[in-house]
Protein backbone atom coordinates (compact mmCIF):
# COMPACT_ATOMS: atom_id res chain seq x y z
CA UNK A 1 0.00 0.00 0.00
CA UNK A 2 2.91 2.37 0.67
CA UNK A 3 3.91 2.06 -2.99
CA UNK A 4 0.33 2.75 -4.07
CA UNK A 5 0.37 5.98 -2.06
CA UNK A 6 3.72 6.87 -3.62
CA UNK A 7 2.51 6.17 -7.15
CA UNK A 8 -0.66 8.17 -6.54
CA UNK A 9 1.37 11.18 -5.41
CA UNK A 10 3.62 10.82 -8.47
CA UNK A 11 0.61 10.60 -10.76
CA UNK A 12 -1.07 13.72 -9.36
CA UNK A 13 2.14 15.79 -9.10
CA UNK A 14 0.33 18.43 -7.04
CA UNK A 15 -1.07 18.87 -3.55
CA UNK A 16 -3.75 16.31 -2.87
CA UNK A 17 -5.74 16.00 0.32
CA UNK A 18 -5.50 13.06 2.67
CA UNK A 19 -9.22 12.57 2.21
CA UNK A 20 -8.85 12.32 -1.57
CA UNK A 21 -6.01 9.79 -1.23
CA UNK A 22 -8.05 7.84 1.32
CA UNK A 23 -11.05 7.69 -1.02
CA UNK A 24 -9.04 6.82 -4.13
CA UNK A 25 -7.07 4.00 -2.48
CA UNK A 26 -9.85 2.81 -0.16
CA UNK A 27 -7.86 3.14 3.05
CA UNK A 28 -8.38 5.27 6.16
CA UNK A 29 -6.90 8.75 6.51
CA UNK A 30 -4.91 7.45 9.46
CA UNK A 31 -3.39 4.79 7.20
CA UNK A 32 -2.58 7.45 4.60
CA UNK A 33 -0.77 9.51 7.25
CA UNK A 34 1.17 6.41 8.35
CA UNK A 35 2.30 5.62 4.79
CA UNK A 36 3.30 9.24 4.21
CA UNK A 37 5.50 9.09 7.31
CA UNK A 38 7.08 5.87 6.04
CA UNK A 39 7.83 7.49 2.68
CA UNK A 40 9.44 10.46 4.40
CA UNK A 41 11.53 8.09 6.52
CA UNK A 42 12.65 6.35 3.31
CA UNK A 43 13.94 9.70 2.06
CA UNK A 44 11.09 10.86 -0.17
CA UNK A 45 10.43 14.61 0.07
CA UNK A 46 6.69 14.72 0.78
CA UNK A 47 5.39 18.17 1.63
CA UNK A 48 2.49 18.26 4.09
CA UNK A 49 0.54 21.50 4.39
CA UNK A 50 -2.64 21.94 6.41
CA UNK A 51 -5.78 22.35 4.25
CA UNK A 52 -3.78 21.57 1.09
CA UNK A 53 -2.67 18.00 1.73
CA UNK A 54 0.43 16.21 0.47
CA UNK A 55 2.74 16.66 -2.49
CA UNK A 56 5.74 14.61 -3.61
CA UNK A 57 8.54 17.08 -4.35
CA UNK A 58 11.57 14.80 -4.51
CA UNK A 59 12.83 11.22 -4.50
CA UNK A 60 15.78 9.89 -2.50
CA UNK A 61 19.05 8.91 -4.14
CA UNK A 62 18.47 5.30 -3.26
CA UNK A 63 18.24 2.30 -5.56
CA UNK A 64 14.74 1.33 -4.47
CA UNK A 65 13.25 -1.43 -6.67
CA UNK A 66 10.24 0.67 -7.74
CA UNK A 67 12.55 3.48 -8.90
CA UNK A 68 14.84 1.11 -10.82
CA UNK A 69 12.00 -0.78 -12.50
CA UNK A 70 10.20 2.38 -13.64
CA UNK A 71 10.91 2.73 -17.36
CA UNK A 72 13.42 -0.14 -17.33
CA UNK A 73 11.67 -2.14 -20.09
CA UNK A 74 13.90 -5.21 -19.84
CA UNK A 75 12.46 -8.70 -20.22
CA UNK A 76 14.86 -10.59 -17.94
CA UNK A 77 17.30 -8.43 -15.98
CA UNK A 78 15.77 -6.52 -13.10
CA UNK A 79 12.18 -7.62 -13.50
CA UNK A 80 12.54 -8.78 -9.90
CA UNK A 81 14.76 -6.77 -7.55
CA UNK A 82 15.56 -7.64 -3.95
CA UNK A 83 16.71 -4.58 -2.01
CA UNK A 84 18.62 -4.26 1.26
CA UNK A 85 19.67 -1.19 3.16
CA UNK A 86 22.55 -3.31 4.45
CA UNK A 87 23.52 -6.90 3.72
CA UNK A 88 26.46 -9.18 4.41
CA UNK A 89 27.09 -9.65 0.68
CA UNK A 90 24.80 -9.39 -2.34
CA UNK A 91 26.70 -12.37 -3.76
CA UNK A 92 25.79 -14.53 -0.77
CA UNK A 93 22.16 -13.44 -0.85
CA UNK A 94 21.83 -14.02 -4.61
CA UNK A 95 23.38 -17.49 -4.27
CA UNK A 96 20.93 -18.33 -1.51
CA UNK A 97 18.01 -17.27 -3.70
CA UNK A 98 19.39 -19.18 -6.70
CA UNK A 99 19.64 -22.38 -4.65
CA UNK A 100 16.00 -21.87 -3.70
CA UNK A 101 15.07 -21.69 -7.39
CA UNK A 102 14.98 -17.96 -8.11
CA UNK A 103 14.65 -17.11 -11.79
CA UNK A 104 17.35 -15.82 -14.08
CA UNK A 105 17.68 -12.06 -14.02
CA UNK A 106 16.80 -11.57 -10.34
CA UNK A 107 18.86 -8.66 -9.00
CA UNK A 108 20.01 -8.32 -5.39
CA UNK A 109 21.17 -4.81 -4.51
CA UNK A 110 22.17 -2.99 -1.35
CA UNK A 111 23.11 0.46 -0.12
CA UNK A 112 26.05 -1.10 1.70
CA UNK A 113 27.67 -4.51 2.21
CA UNK A 114 29.27 -5.62 5.44
CA UNK A 115 31.55 -8.12 3.73
CA UNK A 116 31.55 -7.16 0.06
CA UNK A 117 34.12 -9.10 -1.91
CA UNK A 118 36.02 -8.83 -5.15
CA UNK A 119 38.19 -11.06 -7.31
CA UNK A 120 40.97 -13.27 -5.95
CA UNK A 121 39.61 -13.21 -2.41
CA UNK A 122 39.90 -9.45 -1.98
CA UNK A 123 37.33 -7.36 -0.11
CA UNK A 124 35.27 -4.64 -1.80
CA UNK A 125 34.67 -1.46 0.18
CA UNK A 126 30.94 -0.71 0.02
CA UNK A 127 30.45 2.73 1.56
CA UNK A 128 26.84 3.46 2.56
CA UNK A 129 24.95 5.03 -0.34
CA UNK A 130 28.16 5.93 -2.19
CA UNK A 131 28.16 3.29 -4.88
CA UNK A 132 26.16 0.64 -6.70
CA UNK A 133 26.52 -2.84 -5.26
CA UNK A 134 24.46 -5.61 -6.84
CA UNK A 135 24.45 -9.23 -7.96
CA UNK A 136 22.46 -10.95 -10.70
CA UNK A 137 21.37 -14.58 -10.98
CA UNK A 138 22.25 -16.15 -14.36
CA UNK A 139 21.19 -19.49 -15.74
CA UNK A 140 23.05 -19.48 -19.08
CA UNK A 141 22.34 -21.98 -21.82
CA UNK A 142 25.99 -22.78 -22.48
CA UNK A 143 28.44 -25.57 -21.80
CA UNK A 144 30.89 -25.20 -18.93
CA UNK A 145 33.81 -24.35 -21.24
CA UNK A 146 31.96 -21.28 -22.53
CA UNK A 147 31.13 -19.89 -19.09
CA UNK A 148 34.45 -18.04 -18.86
CA UNK A 149 33.32 -15.79 -21.71
CA UNK A 150 30.50 -14.36 -19.64
CA UNK A 151 32.74 -12.31 -17.38
CA UNK A 152 33.98 -10.46 -20.48
CA UNK A 153 30.44 -10.15 -21.86
CA UNK A 154 29.30 -8.30 -18.79
CA UNK A 155 32.44 -6.18 -18.61
CA UNK A 156 31.49 -4.84 -22.05
CA UNK A 157 27.92 -4.21 -20.88
CA UNK A 158 28.95 -2.27 -17.76
CA UNK A 159 31.63 -0.32 -19.61
CA UNK A 160 29.22 0.71 -22.37
CA UNK A 161 26.52 1.69 -19.87
CA UNK A 162 28.88 4.00 -17.97
CA UNK A 163 30.00 5.58 -21.23
CA UNK A 164 26.40 6.22 -22.27
CA UNK A 165 25.36 7.73 -18.94
CA UNK A 166 28.48 9.74 -18.03
CA UNK A 167 30.41 10.25 -21.27
CA UNK A 168 33.56 9.06 -19.51
CA UNK A 169 36.23 7.21 -21.51
CA UNK A 170 36.03 3.95 -19.58
CA UNK A 171 38.22 1.00 -20.57
CA UNK A 172 38.40 -2.68 -19.58
CA UNK A 173 41.40 -4.19 -17.88
CA UNK A 174 41.43 -7.93 -18.57
CA UNK A 175 39.32 -9.70 -17.73
CA UNK A 176 36.67 -7.39 -16.32
CA UNK A 177 37.87 -4.44 -14.24
CA UNK A 178 36.64 -1.07 -15.52
CA UNK A 179 39.19 1.74 -15.52
CA UNK A 180 39.24 5.47 -16.09
CA UNK A 181 42.80 6.26 -17.05
CA UNK A 182 44.69 3.76 -14.94
CA UNK A 183 42.37 3.98 -11.93
CA UNK A 184 39.77 1.35 -11.12
CA UNK A 185 36.14 2.41 -10.86
CA UNK A 186 34.29 -0.92 -11.22
CA UNK A 187 34.95 -4.45 -10.06
CA UNK A 188 33.11 -7.46 -11.47
CA UNK A 189 33.02 -10.91 -9.91
CA UNK A 190 31.51 -14.17 -11.20
CA UNK A 191 30.94 -17.28 -9.11
CA UNK A 192 29.86 -20.57 -10.62
CA UNK A 193 27.67 -23.36 -9.29
CA UNK A 194 28.08 -26.32 -11.64
CA UNK A 195 28.85 -29.97 -12.22
CA UNK A 196 31.28 -31.23 -14.87
CA UNK A 197 28.61 -31.29 -17.55
CA UNK A 198 26.06 -28.77 -16.32
CA UNK A 199 25.87 -25.20 -15.07
CA UNK A 200 23.29 -24.79 -12.33
CA UNK A 201 23.69 -21.02 -12.03
CA UNK A 202 26.20 -18.19 -12.09
CA UNK A 203 26.17 -15.22 -9.74
CA UNK A 204 27.50 -12.02 -11.29
CA UNK A 205 28.49 -9.32 -8.82
CA UNK A 206 29.21 -5.69 -9.66
CA UNK A 207 30.64 -2.97 -7.43
CA UNK A 208 30.84 0.62 -8.71
CA UNK A 209 32.38 3.67 -7.03
CA UNK A 210 29.88 6.40 -7.84
CA UNK A 211 30.22 9.29 -5.39
CA UNK A 212 33.36 11.40 -5.54
CA UNK A 213 33.86 11.91 -1.83
CA UNK A 214 34.87 8.42 -0.74
CA UNK A 215 37.73 8.73 1.72
CA UNK A 216 38.25 4.97 1.78
CA UNK A 217 39.16 4.72 -1.91
CA UNK A 218 42.50 3.07 -2.56
CA UNK A 219 45.25 5.02 -4.29
CA UNK A 220 44.65 3.17 -7.57
CA UNK A 221 40.87 3.71 -7.47
CA UNK A 222 38.55 6.54 -8.42
CA UNK A 223 34.84 7.30 -8.68
CA UNK A 224 32.50 8.31 -11.48
CA UNK A 225 31.53 11.64 -9.94
CA UNK A 226 35.14 12.56 -9.24
CA UNK A 227 36.06 11.91 -12.88
CA UNK A 228 32.91 13.39 -14.42
CA UNK A 229 32.86 16.45 -12.17
CA UNK A 230 29.10 16.20 -11.79
CA UNK A 231 26.33 14.27 -10.07
CA UNK A 232 25.64 10.77 -11.37
CA UNK A 233 22.22 9.24 -10.71
CA UNK A 234 22.69 5.78 -9.26
CA UNK A 235 19.18 4.76 -10.29
CA UNK A 236 19.60 5.90 -13.88
CA UNK A 237 23.02 4.26 -14.15
CA UNK A 238 21.80 0.94 -12.72
CA UNK A 239 18.90 0.97 -15.19
CA UNK A 240 21.25 1.46 -18.13
CA UNK A 241 23.60 -1.26 -16.86
CA UNK A 242 20.73 -3.74 -16.68
CA UNK A 243 19.63 -2.80 -20.21
CA UNK A 244 23.14 -3.27 -21.59
CA UNK A 245 23.56 -6.54 -19.70
CA UNK A 246 20.43 -7.93 -21.28
CA UNK A 247 21.47 -6.67 -24.73
CA UNK A 248 24.91 -8.30 -24.66
CA UNK A 249 23.73 -11.45 -22.89
CA UNK A 250 21.13 -12.01 -25.61
CA UNK A 251 23.70 -11.25 -28.31
CA UNK A 252 26.04 -13.82 -26.77
CA UNK A 253 23.32 -16.48 -26.76
CA UNK A 254 22.21 -15.66 -30.31
CA UNK A 255 25.56 -15.22 -32.06
CA UNK A 256 28.21 -16.59 -29.73
CA UNK A 257 31.20 -14.82 -28.24
CA UNK A 258 32.71 -13.42 -31.46
CA UNK A 259 30.67 -10.18 -31.76
CA UNK A 260 31.03 -9.46 -28.04
CA UNK A 261 34.75 -10.19 -28.22
CA UNK A 262 35.03 -7.54 -30.92
CA UNK A 263 33.38 -5.01 -28.62
CA UNK A 264 35.67 -6.08 -25.76
CA UNK A 265 38.77 -5.54 -27.89
CA UNK A 266 37.65 -2.03 -28.84
CA UNK A 267 37.26 -1.15 -25.15
CA UNK A 268 40.39 -2.90 -23.88
CA UNK A 269 43.03 -1.10 -21.82
CA UNK A 270 45.16 -4.27 -21.79
CA UNK A 271 45.74 -5.30 -25.40
CA UNK A 272 48.98 -4.07 -27.02
CA UNK A 273 50.34 -3.35 -23.55
CA UNK A 274 53.28 -4.90 -21.71
CA UNK A 275 51.74 -6.84 -18.82
CA UNK A 276 52.62 -9.09 -15.93
CA UNK A 277 50.05 -11.73 -14.98
CA UNK A 278 50.48 -13.23 -11.52
CA UNK A 279 48.81 -16.59 -10.89
CA UNK A 280 49.54 -18.86 -7.93
CA UNK A 281 52.71 -16.87 -7.13
CA UNK A 282 54.00 -17.38 -10.66
CA UNK A 283 54.41 -14.37 -12.96
CA UNK A 284 54.18 -14.28 -16.74
CA UNK A 285 55.42 -11.17 -18.54
CA UNK A 286 55.04 -10.09 -22.12
CA UNK A 287 52.93 -8.24 -24.65
CA UNK A 288 49.16 -8.74 -24.38
CA UNK A 289 48.35 -9.75 -27.95
CA UNK A 290 44.69 -10.74 -27.98
CA UNK A 291 41.94 -12.79 -26.36
CA UNK A 292 40.88 -16.18 -27.72
CA UNK A 293 37.39 -17.56 -28.32
CA UNK A 294 37.00 -18.42 -24.64
CA UNK A 295 38.16 -15.03 -23.34
CA UNK A 296 41.65 -16.15 -22.31
CA UNK A 297 44.43 -13.58 -22.58
CA UNK A 298 47.21 -14.38 -25.07
CA UNK A 299 50.63 -13.07 -24.04
CA UNK A 300 53.72 -13.00 -26.23
CA UNK A 301 56.86 -13.50 -24.16
CA UNK A 302 60.28 -12.09 -25.10
CA UNK A 303 61.29 -15.43 -26.63
CA UNK A 304 58.27 -15.33 -28.95
CA UNK A 305 56.26 -17.98 -27.13
CA UNK A 306 52.51 -17.35 -26.84
CA UNK A 307 51.17 -18.05 -23.36
CA UNK A 308 47.44 -18.47 -22.71
CA UNK A 309 46.10 -17.18 -19.40
CA UNK A 310 42.57 -17.94 -18.20
CA UNK A 311 42.92 -16.21 -14.82
CA UNK A 312 45.31 -14.16 -12.76
CA UNK A 313 46.06 -10.69 -11.49
CA UNK A 314 47.12 -8.35 -14.30
CA UNK A 315 49.56 -5.47 -13.92
CA UNK A 316 50.02 -3.03 -16.80
CA UNK A 317 53.77 -2.59 -16.91
CA UNK A 318 53.86 0.01 -19.65
CA UNK A 319 50.73 1.79 -20.79
CA UNK A 320 50.12 1.74 -24.51
CA UNK A 321 50.25 5.07 -26.33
Amino acid sequence: MKNKVLNYLKEKNEFISGQAISKALKVSRTAVWKYIKQLQKDGYAVEAISRRGYKLSGSPDKIFPDLVRKGLKTKIFGREIVYFESVDSTMNEAARLAIQGAKEGVVVCAETQIHGRGRLGRSWVSAQGKGIYFSVILRPRVILAEASCLTLVFAVAVCQAIRLVTGLDTKIKWPNDILIGQKKVVGILTELNAELDRIHFIILGVGINVTGQISSLLANATSLEKEAGQKVSRVFLLQEILRQMEKYYQLFHAQGFAPVAGAWRSLSATLNTQVKVVELNKATEGLAMDIDNQGALLIKEKNGAIIRKVSGDVVHCRVKK
